[in-house]
């Protein structure tokens, strides 16, 4: 198969904010920079590479789940060397990180050069290429506008979940903690002066780009209509409607989220199912990422793509070789809730529910202690380089799965993840058998019948409308899901109360400053809305 080489490097670059006004003044009127509708191709592709590309240690989507895994109730810390803590698991979210730099810096840049692109669309009433065929209308011009539209509600739903309090069903939503962009810079003041957007218009907006990327965006490639690299992972109709289900959970709005989850569930004409074993999702370095993955990182692309080698702060290995310095894993609190260890800390048991499940079986790495002595270690297990860690830890082992370790594809919206969420607000709606039969959907794929010894639909386990709860629903999502930065945002869209695991704090609400982190130093210093 021709390799398909989706990035290119394209320097699209905005700023927030500038110290010197002078540089806005500008000389000669800005020139198009896409004549051809091939030309426009480099729009999204640039942002793409921005935010899912770049970076010399990884890139800022990693950054995003990674804050989010940090913070979250279900991660325990291995303290370790200097920077391990940079991520904010003693949730100091006061202070500037590495990972927050570059995700409101990188973040914004990438939203400038999708903001430059959709103003020139619509400054040209959508029509900059008024000579082109009904198929290329169809097939590129539109697609290519939802994905920008796409892009930049990705972007700020990436912003917002980071650095600005979580919507409130009902609250006054008014807080503005971020700049809220949707055309360039026109005159020096509004570059360093922008508006910054209450809660409730970041996430209205939102909103409005997902739903229009959901109506311009196809449902999949076209070969021979459409360029090549739309096939390697970038957003369809399907991800658009993903992301409104996302979003409308984030708002409460629950009702929204289940009909969104039911479009990518049912209407995707068999694109997507849980047919596959979970490792198919993370195994790929080719361009393809298991049927379940509705969007995904290209990191086969051994020339742009990579995955991020900060994220194996939560991972077994990088750059398919175990690390010893990784500095997170499941919480021991956790390990007992879903009934995989009873006491992490004193006994090394895996309990049964864990060995029959092949998300623990293929995602899942149990790292043996430090202090075992070297004749009773057993061949084919890792054990700890660090002499602190005298306990068994169970760690994520998503990353570097495929035959060419960190040049492995990375799933960003899963299908199993939609199942989960229309389970949650089916339950919620008082219909507990859709929310049963979404709930057994995950839970039979994750069944191993060869271990535990009975079909799944015979066992106990089976969930019926009489016997399921909402802490089941919250348990399998925390097993599926798990390091992939949707815990801490799944609590905060139910507007539940959130853990400390085995922090020394009492539970936070939903809303707590904890989970809100400072806009960055040189932000603040430069970006007169801040002043």
């Amino acid at each position: 198969m021709k390799k398909i080489i989706i990035f290119s490097i394209i320097v699209l670059t905005g700023l927030v904010s500038c110290e010197n006004k002078s540089f806005f003044e500008l000389e000669r009127p800005p020139q198009n920079p896409w004549l051809t509708l091939s030309e426009f191709e480099r729009a999204p592709i640039g942002a793409y590479s921005q935010l899912f590309a770049l970076g010399n240690f990884g890139n800022v989507y990693n950054y995003w789940y990674v804050l989010r895994n940090a913070v979250a109730d279900d991660m325990a810390n291995s303290p370790i060397y200097g920077d391990a803590l940079d991520y904010g698991w003693y949730r100091d979210t006061e202070n500037n990180k590495n990972a927050t730099n570059e995700l409101f810096g990188v973040g914004f840049r990438a939203l400038a050069s999708v903001n430059d692109a959709l103003q020139f669309v619509e400054e040209r009433d959508g029509n900059p290429y008024p000579t082109i065929s009904a198929d290329d209308r169809t097939y590129n011009l539109d697609r290519l506008t939802g994905e920008l539209y796409f892009l930049r509600g990705f972007i700020y739903y990436m912003e917002a979940t980071v650095f600005c309090t979580p919507y409130a069903p009902g609250g006054a939503n008014d807080e503005r903690q971020i700049p809220l962009r949707t055309t360039r810079p026109s005159t020096d003041d509004n570059a360093v002066n922008p508006q910054q957007g209450s809660v409730h218009e970041k996430w209205t907006q939102i909103q409005s780009d997902f739903l229009q990327a959901y109506a311009l965006l196809p449902e999949r490639f076209v070969d021979g209509k459409m360029h090549a690299s739309y096939q390697a992972g970038r957003a369809n109709k399907f991800a658009a409607a993903a992301m409104l289900a996302r979003t409308a959970f984030a708002m409460g709005n629950y009702a929204e989220a289940r009909e969104y989850a039911t479009f990518v569930i049912e209407r995707n004409g068999g694109d997507y199912d849980l047919s596959e074993d979970p490792i198919e999702a993370f195994n790929k370095s080719i361009p393809s990422c298991g049927r379940e993955v509705i969007m995904w990182i290209p990191c086969y692309d051994k020339t742009f793509g990579r995955q991020n080698l900060h994220a194996a702060l939560f991972n077994h290995s990088a750059g398919g070789a175990p690390i010893g310095w990784s500095a997170f894993h499941m919480d021991y609190g956790t390990l007992r809730r879903i009934g995989w260890m009873d006491d992490a800390r004193n006994d090394t048991t895996i309990n049964f529910a864990a060995r029959r499940d092949k998300r623990f079986q293929q995602l899942i790495y149990v790292r043996e202690p430090y202090d075992v002595p070297a004749e009773e270690r057993i061949p084919d297990r890792y054990y700890e380089t660090r002499s602190h860690l005298t306990y068994r830890t169970v760690v994520a082992d998503k990353l570097n799965r495929g035959p060419e370790a960190g040049y492995t594809n990375y799933p960003q919206i899963r299908l199993a993840e939609m199942y989960l969420t229309r389970s949650i607000c089916a339950f919620k709606a008082g219909d507990k058998q859709s929310a049963a039969d979404d709930l057994n959907v995950v839970r039979k794929r994750a069944w191993d019948e060869a271990v535990a010894g009975q079909a799944y639909e015979s066992s106990s386990h089976y969930v019926t409308a009489a016997g399921i709860t909402e802490d089941m629903i919250h348990d399998e999502r925390l097993i599926e899901l798990f390091a992939e930065g949707d815990r801490l945002d799944y609590l905060r869209g139910l507007k539940m109360d959130i853990g400390p695991g085995i922090r020394e704090e009492a539970p936070l609400p939903y809303d707590s400053k904890k989970f809100v982190w400072s806009v960055p130093i040189n932000e603040q210093n430069l970006n007169e809305a801040y002043q």
